[in-house]
């Protein structure tokens, strides 16, 4: 990975974690940000309409940290554990939960 790519990982994912702060509550499991088209991946116990809503802030956040740059963020959200099967290469996990 160029250097210039390298930075730009690490930039994101800190931006990200930034952008979630405060809004992890108790039912999220982890947290992954990927690059290539600013994917947040979460993780949680249980899908709730108030995830849904600290999610949505999350990515405002982001958006908030991203500007002036205009980028598609783009988010999933999975019910259970993160599993290596399921984890692209590279996305770089940002939170996990102490189980």
């Amino acid at each position: 990975m160029a250097d210039l790519e390298l930075q730009r990982v690490n930039d994101i994912a800190l931006m990200a974690v930034q952008a979630l702060l405060g809004l992890i509550s108790s039912d999220v499991v982890a947290v992954a940000a990927e690059r290539e088209k600013v994917l947040l991946s979460f993780w949680v116990r249980r899908h709730t309409a108030e995830i849904d809503e600290d999610f949505a802030d999350a990515i405002g956040n982001l958006e908030a940290f991203l500007y002036p740059e205009i980028v598609p963020i783009e988010s999933r959200v999975m019910v259970g554990m993160p599993d290596a099967a399921t984890t692209q290469p590279h996305e770089r996990m940002i939170y996990w939960a102490k189980s």
